[in-house]
């Protein structure tokens, strides 16, 4: 029975595989390039062989890849070279666009408008009344505004970048041993407060004047904001009498040409009520000028100029002190440090140490000239007695050398027969 439908089975498939064969070229065309045939296998008993087919790709495919990335990198370094064009004139020009309906201005080193950086500056001012997105057809130039050359601040953002770029390509060690070094610092900052600088500086001999000035000052700058807050109220007050005045003043001339009166009032109660604002303006008028004249009295007088100790500073380096720029007039330099000022244990055993050192080695060069010297001696005498020992061998004044005018004398007997003797001759 189980043949019997496997057999079914096979039938149908084979039927629909010849009944059905656009759609099997279908699939092929759908396919990649190229195909390679791998192992068949079987979907089961009776159901016949299918074959799978792999995608690969071909070298026309490859070359087109390559291609794309070899533009995209090339793409990549014309936007950083455009960029660090930009760069070198970055705030040189600013320019200002507007929007053509709310009258928005937005500011921009570019000349055109990015929407990611404008919207930044767009604030809020409300659910549904403030903008969502940039929209370019509803904004339009506005201004621009050109700085000298360099004064954009592209230059030192410039130098900034290129020692971020140094620091970067450090090691560990490098970066650590540039932070550490702090000598240059240190000598900029003594300059600077010695000169009398930073909050607090207690260098100058009239510290205290200036300490009391500058609270003095601060006190009277809190009052001067009072009396300017209260110069505003009386401004106020004197605008609102003066309308109330001329609406008394317009009301008084309608009623006279009208003969009549004014309403709640008696005979003359038009010009007994303009004489009441007019002595509340005047009376507002007097106070305002008092207040202005305790304003100028409040104006803060020229600070005082700080008197600067006289400071001396032991160098123990002389070009240690150039590190500063500039130090000021109260500074006096010393090379050499004084010897009663240091109490450190080590530093001393150090000095000694080094005094030791600078014994030792005078002790070694002498010693080493009295060696030198002997050696020479020593020459010389070897020089002199060579000098003895050639003398008989030395030509005499007559050009006769000296072996055949004085015979070396004989050698003596050693107990032994010559070998002349041996032989009987």
């Amino acid at each position: 029975m189980n043949s019997l439908r496997t057999a079914a089975a096979s039938r149908s498939l084979l039927a629909a595989m010849v009944t059905r064969p656009v759609c099997l070229a279908s699939v092929m065309i759908a396919r990649r390039p190229t195909t390679a045939v791998v192992a068949p296998r079987r979907l089961g008993p009776g159901l016949g062989l299918v074959v799978r087919t792999k995608t690969t790709k071909s070298a026309l495919h490859l070359q087109m890849n390559a291609k794309k990335k070899a533009d995209a990198i090339a793409e990549r370094e014309r936007e950083m070279e455009r960029k660090m064009e930009e760069a070198k004139v970055l705030g040189e020009r600013l320019y200002l666009w507007n929007h053509i309906q709310a009258n928005h201005v937005l500011w921009s080193t570019t000349r055109e408008l990015r929407a990611n950086k404008s919207l930044r500056q767009v604030q809020f001012t409300g659910k549904k009344n403030t903008l969502i997105k940039i929209r370019k057809d509803y904004w339009r130039p506005m201004a621009t505004i050109q700085f000298p050359e360099g004064g954009g601040g592209g230059g030192p953002w410039d130098d900034g970048g290129e020692e971020a770029k140094r620091l970067l390509n450090l090691t560990k060690k490098e970066r650590g041993r540039e932070l550490n070094d702090q000598k240059g610092n240190t000598v900029a900052d003594m300059a600077f407060v010695l000169g009398g600088g930073g909050k607090g500086n207690k260098v100058a001999r009239n510290f205290e004047e200036i300490r009391e000035w500058r609270e003095k000052i601060s006190d009277d700058m809190k009052k001067r904001k009072e009396l300017e807050k209260e110069l505003e109220e009386l401004e106020e007050n004197k605008m609102k009498l003066e309308d109330t005045q001329r609406e008394v003043q317009r009301k008084v001339k309608d009623v006279t040409e009208g003969d009549g009166q004014l309403e709640g009032e008696g005979e003359g109660g038009g010009e007994d009520m303009e004489v009441k604002e007019t002595k509340k303006i005047a009376k507002v008028k007097k106070q305002i000028e008092e207040v202005k004249k305790q304003i100028q009295e409040l104006q803060p007088l020229e600070e005082p100029v700080p008197v600067l100790h006289k400071v001396r500073v032991f160098w123990a380096n002389e070009l240690d002190h150039h590190f500063a720029e500039s130090w000021p007039d109260n500074v006096e330099h010393v090379l050499g440090l004084p010897e009663d000022d240091w109490t450190n244990e080590d530093l001393e055993k150090m000095i000694a140490n080094q005094e030791r050192l600078v014994d030792l080695h005078a002790v070694l060069a002498e010693k080493k000239l009295a060696k030198r010297e002997e050696k020479a001696k020593l020459k010389e005498q070897r020089a002199a007695k060579k000098a003895k020992k050639m003398q008989p061998f030395l030509p005499t004044p007559e050009g006769e050398t000296g072996w055949k005018s004085r015979p070396r004398a004989p050698k003596p007997f050693t107990g032994k027969a010559p070998k002349w003797a041996k032989e009987g001759l």
